[in-house]
C-alpha cells in the first residue's frame, strides 16, 4: 500500500510550469501532479536571488505543495456561506517513481477525460453568454470563500464533472500563498478587490484571443 506508484511508463495527461500531472495507476477519480526538476532547475537559473534564498527552504521544490494544501484546508474549513469551495480537492501526497507526488481529484468531461478549461472551450468558440454567467459565479464563489489565487489563468479554471459527478467550474492549479508578507491571505477585502481585477483582466485576454482566433 505504501510502495512507490510506478510513473516510469506513463504518459501525461498535461504538463504545467514546473509540474507533470498523470492519472494515477490504481484510482480513476485522481490525478497525480509531480515536480519537474529539470523545469524547476532552469527557472531558478534564470533568478539568482530567488535560487539563493529557495536553498534555506527545508521543503525544496515542494513547498508548492504545502502552499496548495494549506490553502485548501484554510479555504474548506472556515465558514464562508459557499457550501463547497469550486477547487479541485487535494487528498494527499504519495511516493511515486518520479518522486513526491500530490494526489488531486480528477475533473471529468462525460466520457471520464480530463475536462476541458475554460481556455479550451473559448478557443473552440464555446465562451457564450452561459459559461459568462457560470465565471461570473465562479469567481464570486472565489472571493466569497477567500481562496487566494496565485495564477488567476483560464487554463487553470476545469469544467466538468468532480468526484461526485457535480457539474460546475473548478480551480485546479495556481492557488495558494507565495508572497513573504502574505497580505491578501490577511485581508478578505483585498483579496476580494484582486480577484475582481484579475477577472475583469482574464475577460478581456479571453476575448481578445477569441477575436484573434475568428469567432
Amino acid at each position: 500500500m505504501f510502495g512507490p506508484l510506478d510513473l516510469d511508463s506513463e504518459t501525461p495527461l498535461a504538463t504545467g510550469g514546473d509540474r507533470h500531472v498523470f492519472q494515477h495507476p490504481h484510482a480513476p477519480f485522481l490525478l497525480v501532479k509531480v515536480m519537474d526538476m529539470r523545469a524547476r532547475a532552469i527557472f531558478l537559473e534564470e533568478r539568482p536571488f530567488k535560487r539563493w534564498y529557495k536553498q534555506y527552504q527545508r521543503e525544496s521544490a515542494y513547498r508548492v505543495y504545502l502552499n496548495e494544501f494549506s490553502e485548501y484546508v484554510t479555504t474548506t474549513t472556515r465558514p464562508s456561506g459557499v457550501w463547497q469551495v469550486p477547487m479541485a480537492r487535494i487528498l494527499g501526497a504519495a511516493q511515486t517513481s518520479l518522486g513526491l507526488g500530490l494526489l488531486v481529484e480528477k475533473i471529468t468531461d462525460e466520457a471520464g477525460n480530463m475536462a476541458p478549461t475554460v481556455t479550451d472551450l473559448a478557443m473552440k468558440g464555446l465562451l457564450d453568454d452561459a459559461l459568462k454567467a457560470q465565471l461570473d459565479e465562479f469567481f464570486d464563489d472565489l472571493a466569497d470563500a477567500h481562496v487566494v489565487v496565485h495564477d488567476m489563468s483560464a487554463s487553470n479554471i476545469a469544467v466538468g464533472l468532480n468526484a461526485d459527478g457535480k457539474k460546475g467550474l473548478y480551480l485546479i492549479d495556481g492557488f495558494g500563498v507565495m508572497p513573504l508578507i502574505p497580505l491578501y491571505a490577511w485581508s478578505k477585502r483585498l483579496n476580494r478587490r484582486r480577484i475582481q481585477r484579475k477577472y475583469a483582466e482574464l475577460r478581456e485576454s479571453l476575448a481578445r484571443r477569441v477575436r484573434e482566433a475568428g469567432f
